[in-house]
């Protein structure tokens, strides 16, 4: 294999620019080596390109990725408006016809990616780490052989293509979805179609995963129409549910955004939701008025803690909440219980013996801690709501069950936002409950939220249930992992999400970012250089930059690509019915 091109630049100079992070607490540095390189029209130098330069170690290369460049003439140097035009325009016009001299060069920028290449007997060896470069020593551009060696897996699956490169971007799906992806980008720049990519190859290559949509922009019914009808899956909504296949097929074709490139489809997406419906795969959601059914451990803590800060509750009967709450400690402990789990009927004996306490102390009938745990023991043990609706329990029940026969692809829609943060608040909370009580590794679960701000806001507030929905995201996103529960969560705007959540994603697809903030965080997060980031104003609509810390590639660094177009297999599915 053929390591490096046989293009070769020197180096010049090493710069260090400093400026605030993005949140305006602290400061950032950022290095820019600057190498010049032969000019000619034809070289191989686009952002994104890897280069070695030599380093005070001997068989030791420090590995940079092009950030920008720009060709330069000597003749151009100190040409400003103070030169007369008469001799700017003589200048100008003997630079133009001397570019291919040895007066002119390429002037490359680029940045270091934290990685050092070794080369010992013929063996090439990659580790992380920084050693100063030699100025005036040989950089040396990777060959797209050598670029797919270093970053790809070779068992990856391809989701597009690398810009410049001309080689396929094989990414860990696998890795990908254990520690979770994050797809930002502003309106119009692909985020959904790359979203529903991602679905689809990752349900075509890992057999035990389950992916749950929630859909507030109804459009995933079409981008994954060809799925829906493939596999066991459910479209799940919160209206009514039409009576016939016929009504079926024209209320959701109304209803759904229809991307342009698929309008001379539309009448075989029609007949493909009256499949859907003939199909029974199509459930009306019932969410209960209240909300969330269950007490948690947490919540009966916090109900204990107001007995004992209540004024109006008598002195006397405070020790006897101060003793449940010991009693309470010592259960969790031994049972390895947290906040989180469901009280049920094994807190019953707990109750029993803080009763008799009580009573041997002669409190009265009617005092506070006697109606406290008559009401809790209620609770426990009231029988269990049976119905015959569509619900969030029964929803979760599907998710996790393992069988083949169950269905792989959910996709809830509701374009109001409240029910929208509840259904993930509710169904997160209770996928958890239920794979803590009956442990097991499969099937994974793949949450996927699109317009994430709208769930996992910087601010939240209790009355839109956006503090319920951040907070179940962000448990999901903390400690999801050891239940094989992950999540991947797309939006226009990192400026308005729940921090915490962001610390968790070790892979993001980033397009355009109008916003300087946005991109800045991006750069401090992986430590990657602004004027990198910055290139992605520059992106068409499919282009992506992939930044993976250890999941997606095998190395984290920046990688522009060309993702495949969805529509192009959907499409091709649809015509053949």
């Amino acid at each position: 294999m053929q390591l490096f091109l046989d293009t070769e630049g020197r180096l010049r100079e090493i710069k260090v620019f400093t400026r605030p992070t993005a949140d305006g607490r602290g400061s950032i540095s950022f290095r820019t080596f600057i190498i010049e390189f032969p000019f000619s029209r034809d070289i191989m130098i686009d952002p994104g390109k890897l280069l070695a330069v030599e380093t005070v170690k001997q068989n030791k290369y420090l590995l940079l990725e092009v950030v920008d460049y720009l060709p330069l003439h000597y003749a151009m140097i100190n040409l400003d408006g103070n030169v007369p035009k008469e001799l700017r325009d003589e200048i100008m016009r003997r630079v133009e016809e001397s570019w291919n001299s040895s007066e002119s060069w390429i002037e490359v920028y680029a940045s270091p990616v934290g990685y050092i290449l070794e080369i010992q007997d013929g063996e090439i060896k990659f580790s992380k780490g920084y050693i100063p470069p030699l100025l005036g020593s040989k950089a040396k551009l990777f060959s797209p052989d050598a670029f797919e060696k270093f970053i790809f897996y070779e068992d990856g699956v391809n989701i597009g293509k690398v810009v410049n490169e001309n080689v396929d971007l094989k990414i860990s799906l696998r890795k990908a979805i254990k520690y979770h992806i994050g797809v930002f980008a502003y309106t119009g720049s692909g985020k959904s179609n790359l979203t529903a990519l991602l679905v689809r190859k990752a349900l075509q290559t890992i057999p035990e995963l389950k992916v749950i949509i929630v859909d507030v922009s109804m459009e995933y019914a079409i981008l994954l129409l060809d799925q829906l009808l493939k596999l066991n899956s459910r479209l799940i909504t919160l209206d009514r549910l039409p009576n016939n296949d016929i009504d079926a097929g024209r209320r959701l074709i109304r209803t759904h955004v229809i991307p342009e490139e698929l309008n001379d489809y539309r009448e075989e997406i029609r007949k493909a939701f009256e499949k859907l419906y003939t199909q029974d795969k199509l459930r009306k959601l019932y969410i209960p008025p209240q909300g969330t059914l269950y007490l948690t451990y947490g919540q009966l803590i916090d109900m204990i803690r107001n007995q004992v800060d209540d004024k109006y509750v008598a002195t006397a009967q405070k020790p006897f909440f101060l003793m449940l709450l010991q009693q309470l400690d010592k259960l969790m402990r031994e049972r390895k219980l947290t906040k989180d789990d469901i009280v049920d009927d094994n807190i019953n004996d707990l109750l029993s013996e803080i009763e008799t306490k009580a009573r041997e102390a002669n409190l009265r009938e009617n005092s506070a801690i006697f109606t406290f745990i008559s009401a809790i023991k209620s609770y426990v043990n009231q029988e269990p709501v049976t119905t015959e609706e569509y619900d969030i329990e029964a929803l979760a029940i599907e998710a996790l069950d393992s069988s083949q026969e169950s269905p792989r692809l959910f996709i809830i829609e509701s374009p109001n936002m409240d029910d929208a943060r509840l259904i993930v608040s509710l169904l997160i909370e209770q996928i958890f409950m239920r794979r803590k009580r009956s442990y097991s590794s499969t099937p994974t679960i793949l949450f996927v939220l699109d317009e994430a701000q709208e769930f996992i806001p910087f601010d939240t507030r209790q009355k839109d249930n956006s503090e319920a929905s951040s907070n179940a995201v962000e448990k999901l996103l903390r400690h999801g992992r050891k239940y094989y529960l992950h999540g991947l969560i797309s939006t226009q705007r990192l400026a308005y999400l729940n921090t915490n959540v962001l610390q968790q994603l070790h892979t993001y697809f980033i397009s355009t970012l109008p916003r300087p903030y946005d991109r800045q965080l991006i750069a401090e997060t992986f430590g990657i250089s602004d004027s990198l980031v910055d290139k992605t104003l520059e992106f068409d609509v499919g282009q992506w930059m992939i930044v993976s810390f250890k999941a997606a590639l095998k190395e984290d660094i920046p990688v522009i690509f060309k993702a495949e177009n969805n529509l192009i297999e959907l499409k091709e599915n649809l015509k053949h019915g």
